[in-house]
């Protein structure tokens, strides 16, 4: 986990006592690399020159306000999602103008957004502080966040050649495993499986940096199977010690609308003579589907051959509620951004209750996302929310995962036995 003192921080604030006020307090609570601007177009002048990890952000502003400072943010050469820096809001308005900003920046692609009211004191900037740095030890989305000085995009080496060549290598493209965690046992109940690429260059990245890549080429479908036949492989192992958890492996609307890919889960099934329920297949929502008759058809199938399917980070996409209407999900997934908001934010916990209640209603499991302290967990349990994931439960590879659960596992049941 990278600590504050790494951290380079960018203050975007009209009132110089503000700013001195905020810039002093970063600095004793440890951040070193402190940048300040007067608004937007100074902001926007300052990162030209070079990136930051962190900015605090006045909503209000004069020449660029907060919303056209997202706007010119996302214009910046390269600034996609990958490059966009975690931002924190500063702002005297109402909630409802806050929430609103933070799902604007949110879709706009930046990694983690939070927001802190006006007037600013101590203890709310080390909160702001922690939860920053509490995203970070979430292992599925730290490579969204990663240093400046370790951030790449296709322009700086990664391009078709590259995923060709990683496609061939059995060795570049690694499968991790993030647990589940039971929010009232505490207890490992299922994971998610998470492609890392070992770049030679540029180290380990997620699918976040290289999945429209991966698109491109047509490619989505081959690292689908592959991840599949590594996670039932794991399942294997598992079944060795008589563990039973799901597996989910995500995949885009795209590769999930190929015809025959109920066949070919139903056949590797068989083969590793792992059961059906035990692999849950994830959608992201973030786009229309293309053919949604084709993906519709797959998804039927894929519940007729008895697996589990999963609709992720919900309600935060654009056709949430037609999905969830037209196919036959077993699972929803409450999205990260609405998690770390909803102890501090009144909509995003009728958002999170609403979600709850939806899943109830409809007899779905549901998994919050996102999740990163104890707090967020022991609330999110007595709404009636099962299963979370997040900086609770770090991504482990193959062999620490199956330690970990493996052990867990056997101990609980020399208690069952005594």
């Amino acid at each position: 986990m990278r600590i504050i003192e790494e951290l380079s921080v960018l203050i975007v604030e009209d009132e110089p006592l503000q700013r001195t006020f905020i810039a002093e307090k970063l600095k004793e609570l440890g951040a070193i690399d402190i940048r300040c601007a007067g608004d937007g177009v100074e902001a926007i002048a300052l990162l030209k020159e070079r990136r930051v990890d962190l900015i605090f952000c006045d909503i209000g502003m004069p020449n660029m306000d907060g919303s056209q400072f997202v706007l010119a943010q996302v214009a910046l050469p390269a600034s996609h999602g990958a490059h966009l820096p975690m931002l924190i809001w500063m702002s005297a308005h109402d909630g409802d103008v806050l929430e609103s900003h933070l799902q604007m920046a949110s879709s706009a692609g930046f990694p983690f957004v939070d927001a802190i009211a006006k007037p600013l004191t101590s203890p709310m900037l080390a909160a702001a502080l922690d939860a920053v740095l509490a995203s970070l030890k979430t292992t599925d989305v730290a490579q969204k966040r990663m240093p400046a000085s370790t951030r790449v995009s296709s322009e700086e080496g990664i391009g078709d050649d590259d995923i060709l060549r990683a496609i061939c290598d059995t060795s570049e493209f690694e499968v991790w495993y993030q647990p589940h965690i039971s929010l009232k046992t505490k207890m490992v109940v299922g994971a998610d499986a998470l492609v890392r690429w070992r770049h030679p260059k540029f180290s380990g990245l997620s699918p976040a940096q290289f999945a429209d890549l991966i698109e491109k080429q047509g490619l989505g479908l081959m690292l689908f199977y592959r991840t599949v036949n590594h996670v039932l492989k794991t399942q294997q192992k598992l079944g060795k010690i008589g563990c039973s958890i799901p597996v989910c492996v995500k995949a885009s609307a795209v590769t999930l609308e190929t015809p025959e890919i109920a066949d070919y889960l139903h056949e590797r099934l068989q083969q590793h003579d792992v059961p059906p329920a035990l692999i849950t297949i994830g959608i992201s929502e973030e786009e229309p589907p293309q053919q949604a008759l084709k993906l519709a058809a797959s998804l039927n199938r894929l519940r007729l051959r008895g697996l589990g399917l999963s609709i992720d980070d919900f309600g935060s996409g654009i056709s949430t509620m037609k999905l969830l209407s037209q196919m036959p999900f077993t699972e929803i997934r409450i999205g990260g951004h609405f998690v770390r908001q909803f102890l501090r934010q009144a909509q995003c916990r009728v958002i999170v209750e609403s979600i709850i209640n939806i899943a109830r209603r409809l007899g779905l499991k549901v998994v919050a996302e996102g999740i990163e302290n104890a707090r967020q967990m022991e609330v999110l349990a007595a709404m009636g929310c099962m299963h979370g994931q997040g900086g609770i439960a770090k991504a482990m590879k193959q062999e620490d995962f199956l330690n970990s659960v493996g052990a867990a596992y056997l101990f609980n049941n020399s208690l069952v036995d005594e």
